[in-house]
């Protein structure tokens, strides 16, 4: 099994969008911990791409995330795979990276979909369970499932922040540690 490391990884914020978010299960436990992956991406320098799927019926990315990254160059979608996307999958070529971590909405949609084509092309997936999930918890459930049925990884945002940051007692942990406190 694959570890996580900052070298191979980049994070994928998929679909946190405007008009969907207030109906996701449990969304302001997603949002949060999807603002600490992305800080934490940023403090070790992890590439982060985020899509938006149909940005003119679901709004744009919600501004707790947008506001982190720059500069800001989400790639819009109508697929509900990632991969449907050219400059998606273009985007992860040029970064050359092994490890995929995915956060986002929805679980049973477009979160598994991606993983799924992610897993087919040969990354490695981690999901994020606490980042990710859907309008109803059954259907969040069930995208867990079905990629750890397909060979991803579930992970949690501290265990993916601390399996990358690897060692404590430095002033990235503390930069990190404070994340989640």
């Amino acid at each position: 099994m694959k570890n996580l490391s900052i070298q191979d990884s980049v994070l994928v914020v998929v679909d946190i969008q405007e008009r969907i978010i207030p109906k996701i299960f449990d969304y302001r436990t997603v949002v949060s911990n999807a603002v600490a992956l992305i800080k934490s991406a940023e403090i070790l320098n992890i590439p982060i791409i985020v899509t938006e799927q149909y940005p003119k019926g679901l709004g744009s990315t919600i501004s707790e995330i947008k506001d982190l990254i720059m500069p800001w160059q989400p790639i819009e979608k109508i697929c509900f795979s990632c991969f449907g996307n050219s400059d998606f999958s273009k985007k992860l070529n040029e970064l050359k990276k092994d490890n995929i971590i995915l956060c986002g909405i929805e679980s049973h949609v477009c979160i598994t979909q991606t993983a799924l084509d992610g897993l087919k092309s040969g990354y490695s997936i981690f999901f994020v369970k606490d980042a990710i999930s859907s309008r109803t918890e059954n259907n969040r459930e069930t995208g867990f499932e079905r990629m750890a049925q397909a060979g991803a990884i579930p992970v949690s945002t501290e265990m993916a922040m601390f399996e990358l940051l690897k060692e404590a007692g430095t002033a990235k942990f503390k930069q990190m540690v404070s994340l989640i406190r």
